[in-house]
């Protein structure tokens, strides 16, 4: 399977320099907090933390708030129209063909961005799941760049990401695409949201579909974690 180079070595850099500021700022002022819980052993209420001033609750345990810098998001869609010059975006056979999206796996085609977004993930992405659910998602079971457009992949079908316990929806280019955003089964529809924010919501608990692109490329960065606990528990009792 072929492997791409990055051209751009910004998007490479193991740092925080894609995280937006204020976010970066929110969550270092929080671990703290984090911290000071969890040495407890259960016996007190987590306190607030200053992070949660940037999330914003849509529906029940459906979060949304500003993650990455513009600069960022505009210099990997730039680095995705290159890339697909010598790589196409393939969708997962051992998916059922109705919830099949074009998608690039970055593990797999693009392990500097992949080794980055880990780190974001860790640093970043936890201590906020940490904020709203008091749980440790640090177990990466995938993240790709996904790509809906009229020719490909209209819209999405119905569906669980059964693969995780915790789904981050980054969108790349809002605007630059007519259509787009995401319906939850229980709840409703959410617009796109703006180039960069992230959509956090619990995987296995909220159906939900691509709605129809009318026109252009949606591309998003699509996070599938793990709790740490499950992870450890299925290791060490030898399941897959």
């Amino acid at each position: 399977m072929a492997v791409y180079q990055l051209k751009n070595y910004l998007l490479s850099m193991q740092s925080h320099w894609c995280v937006r500021h204020s976010i970066y700022n929110a969550v270092q002022e929080s671990l703290p907090v984090i911290t000071e819980f969890t040495s407890q052993d259960g016996v007190e209420k987590l306190k607030k933390t200053p992070i949660q001033k940037h999330i914003k609750k849509i529906y029940p345990d459906i979060y949304k708030m500003p993650l990455f810098r513009k600069q960022f998001c505009t210099m990997l869609v730039n680095e995705i129209k290159n890339m697909e010059k010598e790589l196409n975006f393939e969708t997962n056979e051992e998916e059922d063909e109705l919830r099949q999206i074009p998608e690039i796996v970055l593990r797999e085609r693009l392990p500097e961005l992949y080794r980055n977004m880990w780190f974001i993930v860790q640093t970043i992405l936890n201590p906020v799941f940490f904020s709203i659910w008091q749980r440790n998602c640090v177990s990466v079971g995938s993240i790709q760049i996904a790509n809906y457009n009229l020719k490909d992949k209209e819209q999405g079908a119905w569906h669980h990401d059964e693969s995780a316990d915790m789904s981050v929806v980054v969108p790349l280019n809002t605007g630059k695409y007519e259509g787009g955003g995401t319906e939850f089964h229980n709840y409703g529809k959410v617009d796109p949201l703006p180039t960069g924010h992230a959509l956090i919501f619990p995987s296995f608990t909220n159906m939900h579909r691509g709605l129809p692109v009318k026109s252009g490329d949606r591309y998003l960065l699509v996070f599938w974690l793990y709790d740490r606990s499950r992870t450890e528990w299925l290791y060490e009792n030898g399941l897959p």
